[in-house]
């Protein structure tokens, strides 16, 4: 199964924000040789942006404590 975590940012550089996060999630899984699906931004709308991440239920518990998401979802 798939899990898509994800981190919230607020603001007016929200989307900024979100996309500096996804290089250290990047370079985080590329050290940690994790496995993920899919790396990705998402603006809600102007002052609300997410970063998120799908990876392997087996991998959630490591990556929670680690990188510590604001969200979690089955995908």
């Amino acid at each position: 199964m798939k899990v898509k975590l994800v981190w919230n940012f607020s603001g007016e550089g929200s989307l900024r924000t979100a996309e500096h996060h996804l290089i250290h999630l990047k370079e985080y899984c590329k050290t940690e040789r994790i496995d993920v699906f899919e790396f990705g931004t998402e603006e809600k709308n102007q002052f609300s942006s997410d970063s998120y991440m799908i990876v392997t239920d087996e991998l959630v518990n490591k990556l929670r404590g680690s990188l510590k998401p604001h969200q979690g979802f089955k995908i």
